[in-house]
């Protein structure tokens, strides 16, 4: 009995990462190419992250290999613009505007993908580990972000903004 084995194309893409402690990173990973950023955070086992030519911003220090614990990072973007946030599912059918509140009072506004009838508690409860929030704001300094992927044990609450 013979076992075929599809390997999938992997790309490197960086990251821009806020951790729970309001420090900042940035870093290069390895990622199949059509493989959505929510769905890369909370697949990793035991939640570590491998991540290459991590620069802290604010000391410029360089490591060419951290592996990172996920559950302590807060956000997550691509600043490239080159990988989705959450997969384009055929049943997301409508957005709605959002704001989240994460612990320590930083305040986000941005939008969600749900399918037809589907209630905000429940995307919420059926993220996993990261919720995918597009076109999000920083408030209320108005600092756009763009996509970014939100670790759901940094969020205090989240407010339903439809107008």
């Amino acid at each position: 009995m013979s076992t075929t084995t599809r390997l999938r194309a992997t790309e490197k893409k960086r990251l821009h990462l806020v951790m729970r402690d309001g420090t900042a990173l940035e870093a290069t990973i390895v990622i199949a190419d059509d493989m959505p950023l929510v769905a890369f955070l909370t697949s990793r086992k035991g939640g570590w992250m491998n991540a290459m030519d991590a620069r802290d911003p604010k000391s410029g220090v360089v490591e060419s290999h951290l592996v990172l614990q996920t559950d302590l990072i807060a956000l997550a973007s691509a600043p490239d613009a080159n990988m989705s946030i959450t997969a384009t599912a055929g049943s997301a059918s409508t957005t709605r505007q959002v704001e989240v509140k994460l612990l320590g009072g930083q305040t986000l506004q941005g939008t969600v993908a749900l399918a037809a009838g589907q209630r905000l508690s429940d995307l919420l409860a059926q993220s996993g580990r990261f919720l995918g929030l597009a076109t999000t704001t920083v408030l209320p300094a108005n600092v756009a972000l763009g996509d970014v992927a939100v670790n759901i044990g940094a969020i205090r609450s989240v407010a339903d903004r439809r107008g």
